[in-house]
């Protein structure tokens, strides 16, 4: 037996319950709002069905694990600039492998060698004085007078130096290479700019201040070996440098700088070098006294740093004063002791000559000449040695002064 509603289906023809079931589905507006809500998650539930994983001790940072964190980024800063610095920044000196016991190094070496000389000066001073009182009267005038000159000389040039070398202002030497390896490690590419920049601040402020644009300033690096055209290659460089959308990239920017601007004054300073190199050869060679070569020396090695500053218009730093300084005295101590360097260059020449007369067959007249040579080509050694020691001397402090490293 069936209810009504069985009798209904049956009744209409072509129904079935499949026929019925879309009368009974919701509408399609419903559908979509039903599909479109979002579900409703009890509280601590998820959409990935499980609730919230949190550590039972976790807990808000404190002000001081606050404080600890800023601590340990600051000192990794730290370390990042102190990483930067080192690579920028080049050691002309040559102590930068002895660490903080470099410069207290220098200081000693040139605190003894002032003693040295000090105490070699004074003495070869006395002896001096003790031989001009056993001459003639006129003879002593002439001779307290000269050796009065000459120490005024030697005081000028110190004086010159030290007052035109605390004027100018130290030099902080850069070095290129430096800049892009920095720029070519990721942990410090974010200093790579900031540093970039800083460096180039340094050498534009030092193309503002070089002396090139009196008269004044040109006749005396004239003076000093730069000629008129040299000095308007100098201004050139100076407008394409200071000009900041002429460049690609700092690389390229200190480059120029390096080759078109300070090649100039590494080249002047060359040539003063050598000019008070060979000076000192010639008044070393035909000094009668180890006071003369002594005081020459200073006197000459005084002169050339001098010209070197005003041709960079730089100080070298602490370090670097004082291994100059140390050298200087040293030099004037070895040629202070040029009687003994003489005495053996002289048994040299004096036995190469005779041996060559003898393999000649030449008599007893060898050895007047022999000694003749024997003492002119001794004093002429010992002058080019301390022409080389010169050299050397301004090699390095051209080295010092150079705003930006050579390699």
């Amino acid at each position: 037996m069936t209810s009504d509603d069985d009798d209904f289906r049956i009744g209409v023809p072509g129904l079935g319950r499949a026929a019925v079931a879309p009368a009974l589905s919701p509408p399609p507006a419903v559908r979509q709002e039903a599909d479109t809500a979002a579900p409703e998650l009890r509280p601590g539930e998820t959409e990935l069905g499980r609730p919230p994983q949190v550590p039972s001790d976790l807990a808000p940072l404190s002000t001081h694990d606050l404080a600890a964190l800023k601590l340990l980024d600051d000192e990794q800063a730290a370390r990042d600039i102190a990483e930067a610095e080192l690579l920028l920044a080049s050691d002309p000196t040559g102590l930068g492998w002895l660490g903080w016991f470099g410069s207290p190094l220098a200081f000693a070496f040139l605190l003894g060698m002032t003693g040295v000389i000090g105490i070699f000066l004074f003495n070869q001073t006395a002896s001096l004085l003790q031989a001009l009182a056993a001459q003639p009267e006129w003879a002593q005038y002439v001779g307290y007078t000269g050796l009065g000159l000459f120490g005024a000389c030697v005081l000028y040039s110190f004086v010159r130096l030290m007052v035109r070398y605390v004027r100018l202002r130290e030099n902080r030497q850069l070095r290129v290479k430096g800049i892009k390896e920095l720029s070519n490690r990721t942990r410090l590419r974010w200093l790579a700019a900031a540093k970039s920049t800083e460096a180039r601040n340094q050498i534009e402020m030092y193309l503002q201040t070089y002396p090139i644009d009196s008269e004044k300033d040109r006749r005396a690096l004239a003076k000093l070996g730069i000629t008129d055209e040299a000095i308007a290659r100098l201004k050139s460089v100076r407008t394409e440098l200071l000009d900041h959308d002429r460049f690609a990239s700092t690389e390229q920017w200190f480059a120029r700088f390096r080759d078109a601007f300070q090649s100039v004054i590494d080249e002047a300073a060359d040539g003063r070098t050598k000019y008070w190199a060979s000076r000192i050869w010639v008044v070393t060679a035909v000094a009668p006294n180890t006071v003369i070569d002594s005081g020459a020396t200073l006197f000459y090695t005084f002169s050339m740093l001098s010209d070197l500053c005003q041709l960079y218009n730089l100080r070298a730093g602490r370090a670097g004063t004082a291994v100059l300084m140390g050298r200087t005295f040293f030099n004037a101590y070895l040629a202070g002791q040029g009687t003994e360097w003489e005495k053996l260059a002289e048994d040299q020449y004096d036995q190469l000559f005779n041996e060559a007369m003898n393999a000649v067959g030449v008599g007893v007249s060898a050895n007047v000449v022999g000694k003749i040579v024997g003492k002119v080509g001794a004093k002429v050694t010992t002058g080019y040695l301390n022409r080389v020691l010169l050299i050397r001397l301004g090699r390095y402090a051209t080295r010092l002064l150079r705003p930006v490293t050579k390699d």
